[in-house]
């Protein structure tokens, strides 16, 4: 089995601001659904990682180890 998780500190950072998830949601022109995705490790595209990146103020490395 195939281990899909990417492991990533999305909800590290969000909660160090703090942000809720609709807020970082919102910052970053994405649906919630979307950030609960990133946090949990599931597949999500890389624009949206960048542009969740860019709404936590973090460059992509830092955030998208």
């Amino acid at each position: 089995m195939v281990d899909n998780i990417k492991k990533n500190h999305v909800k590290k950072f969000r909660e160090t601001i703090p942000l809720s998830i609709s807020e970082l949601a919102r910052r970053a022109g994405l649906t919630p659904q979307t950030i609960a995705k990133m946090e949990k490790g599931l597949s999500t595209r890389k624009n949206s990682e960048l542009k969740v990146a860019k709404a936590l103020q973090k460059t992509y490395e830092e955030v998208f180890p």
